[in-house]
């Protein structure tokens, strides 16, 4: 399983590398990147390892041997692998397991949902029925602006503060 992306602790990193030179932080730091991308232990060809850290196979072994001692990798059949990176690997996966079944269930119940024939999916028996509000509304909005059959009439003004339920209305 490839990630493209895994939990790193900076400060475990940083706290468990001192001591290290800048080379062996930096290849160590490509083991571990190698693993996730690999999702396990990565095989050691130390021609494959020199160049990805971008250095001689002779550097590369003299690394490996220093971190092999100090216990930053351990070799393993034939691979080089690290306890940390092994667990954080399982615990990526399990989550990765859990969010797709959890998605899982999630479509399934949506299907379910989305299936069943529903009584308001029968739009042509329902009855328009106006709300109280709306008619309540639209008779106080009739009976403060009815139109005059004469245009000459003085309009009346308004005083929202005065007449708040016509204003309520609008």
């Amino acid at each position: 399983m490839t990630l493209p992306w895994y939990r790193r602790f900076p400060d475990n990193f940083i706290a468990g590398t001192v001591g290290l030179t800048l080379e062996e932080k930096g290849a160590y730091s490509l083991i571990l990147d190698l693993m996730y991308v690999r999702g396990g232990p990565v095989p050691d060809e130390p021609r494959y390892i020199a160049g990805v850290c971008n250095c001689s196979v002779r550097k590369w072994n003299a690394i490996r041997q220093r971190l092999i001692t100090l216990g930053k990798i351990e070799m393993v059949n034939g691979c080089l692998t690290n306890h940390r990176a092994e667990e954080e690997i399982e615990i990526a996966a399990r989550v990765a397991r859990e969010r797709a079944e959890n998605g899982s269930k999630g479509g399934n119940k949506n299907a379910e949902i989305r299936a069943e024939v529903k009584e308001n999916n029968a739009l042509e028996k329902a009855g328009v029925k106006p709300t109280r509000a709306a008619s309540t509304s639209t008779a106080i909005f009739k009976k403060a602006f009815a139109i005059a059959s004469d245009p000459t009439e003085n309009l009346v003004k308004r005083n929202r503060y005065v007449e708040t339920e016509l204003f309520a209305a609008c």
